[in-house]
């Protein structure tokens, strides 16, 4: 399973939303699981998905050591933090905070 960085917008009440918990099957852009919609509760697929890019090198292919990864969390924004309870993945009992 790879994560990836996703872009939502849902189809009941349009609202967008981003989220760097994507998980794809390997090697693809194939969302695996859905994020429910803050507002009305729709399940979502992404409607376009990324590789994540380091904010440190800003390469999608890091080039940064694992020391610097441990030391910064480069792939993670603790200003938004991952709604577990919309998130389907979680609620399936795989919390993304331990796929990472």
């Amino acid at each position: 399973m790879d994560r990836r960085y996703g872009y939502f917008r849902c189809s009941s009440c349009r609202k967008t939303w981003e989220s760097s918990h994507v998980y794809c099957d390997e090697g693809t852009d194939t969302a695996l699981y859905e994020q429910d919609c803050k507002d009305c509760k729709t399940p979502c697929t992404p409607y376009r998905v990324e590789k994540i890019q380091c904010s440190q090198c800003g390469n999608t292919e890091c080039t940064c050591t694992k020391k610097e990864l441990e030391d910064k969390k480069r792939h993670v924004d603790p200003s938004k933090p991952h709604l577990a309870h919309l998130c389907h993945k979680c609620r399936a009992g795989m919390p993304c905070h331990q796929s990472y």
